[in-house]
């Protein structure tokens, strides 16, 4: 068996999507699979404690402060998820920390796969603290794909946005899961190594990364930085931009939940600003129903994006497209 995923596995993993997101889904995705109990599209914190200090990070300044969470939690979603026999199309096991910190971090990955409750499996990590022999377990728990936040080509670079001299040993640790993916001849997970187009890096390095990574990793993302709707005050954003605001599509088939089981609408809500349950005391199919969620999408359809600070300045809803007319004819998500 070659190394790494056949083109055909890598069409499979992310047809739904638009080209070069892994958040937005293509609008006829919604249009044909938008369900009206379940989300497509989740994401589990299984912490947000984080092992580097990222200057463009808001973080520390949520106010759930730092935790995991339970195997108890953890489980409850996934198994509502099985016995609903709902598939989401993609579970991000990850939001606001380095997921691989979770003790039973592997644990959850094999939990989720074992149950089928999504069509891809994925996350991101920084590759920072893998031990020798992790890359095994990461491999061996069936994880369908991964994006590593490199974000430097230079040590400096590193050192600087990410505040810790890093850059060789995540570097190695990341030729070591490209390396043992092929000795063991597994097809998974699909690796993806990513760098961020801040204002300040020049472009030369951007294609020292490029050049770096091309033939080595599955893929090679450039992306553009969102400053955190403003939160991050001096960060330049160099994501997506439209001149014309219309209706986020993402808090229609997104649920995002925190490592403390308090559920929002969407990943880019940092300090749970649009809480719209609690899957400690609700089910998934509660929430998701609520008048919350109903009221949060209410917003978008009346062109109210200003109700919630964590939207007046987003950017990351300009992938999908305008879709205003025919969310609107979707009375009984927002009603």
């Amino acid at each position: 068996m070659g190394r790494g995923p056949t083109k055909a596995y890598y069409k499979k993993l992310h047809e739904d999507y638009v080209e070069g997101s892994l958040t937005c889904l293509k609008t006829d995705v919604i249009k044909s699979k938008l369900n009206i109990r379940y989300p497509l599209i989740m994401n589990i914190e299984p912490t947000n404690y984080c092992n580097l200090k990222c200057y463009y990070c808001p973080r520390e300044r949520a106010d759930k402060g730092n935790g995991f969470i339970s195997w108890e939690l953890y489980k409850k979603i996934i198994d509502e998820l099985k016995d609903a026999n709902h598939q989401l199309i993609m579970l991000h096991l990850f939001k606001d920390g380095e997921s691989f910190l979770h003790p039973d971090f592997i644990k959850m990955i094999e939990y989720a796969k074992k149950n089928n409750i999504a069509k891809t499996v994925r996350l991101n990590s920084n590759a920072v603290d893998w031990k020798d022999g992790f890359v095994d377990e990461i491999i061996h728990s069936g994880l369908d794909d991964i994006t590593i936040s490199i974000d430097a080509a230079l040590p400096e670079s590193y050192k600087r946005d990410k505040g810790h001299d890093r850059l060789k040993q995540v570097e190695r640790n990341v030729n070591n899961l490209i390396k043992r993916r092929s000795e063991l001849g597994a097809e998974k997970p699909f690796i993806r190594v990513k760098a961020m187009e801040f204002e300040h890096m020049q472009q030369s390095e951007l294609q020292l990364f490029i050049d770096r990574w091309t033939g080595i990793s599955d893929e090679v993302q450039i992306t553009g930085i969102h400053n955190w709707s403003g939160e991050i005050s001096g960060l330049e954003n160099t994501d997506e931009k439209s001149l014309e605001r219309f209706p986020c599509a993402i808090m229609w088939y997104s649920l995002v939940v925190n490592w403390d089981g308090k559920v929002t609408v969407c990943s880019v809500d940092w300090n749970t600003e649009i809480e719209v349950g609690d899957l400690n005391t609700q089910t998934i199919n509660e929430v998701y129903t609520g008048n919350k969620v109903k009221a949060a999408r209410r917003s978008q359809i009346q062109q109210k994006y200003k109700s919630y600070n964590v939207c007046q300045d987003c950017s990351v809803w300009v992938s999908v497209g305008d879709m205003s007319q025919w969310f609107a004819e979707q009375k009984d998500y927002y009603q």
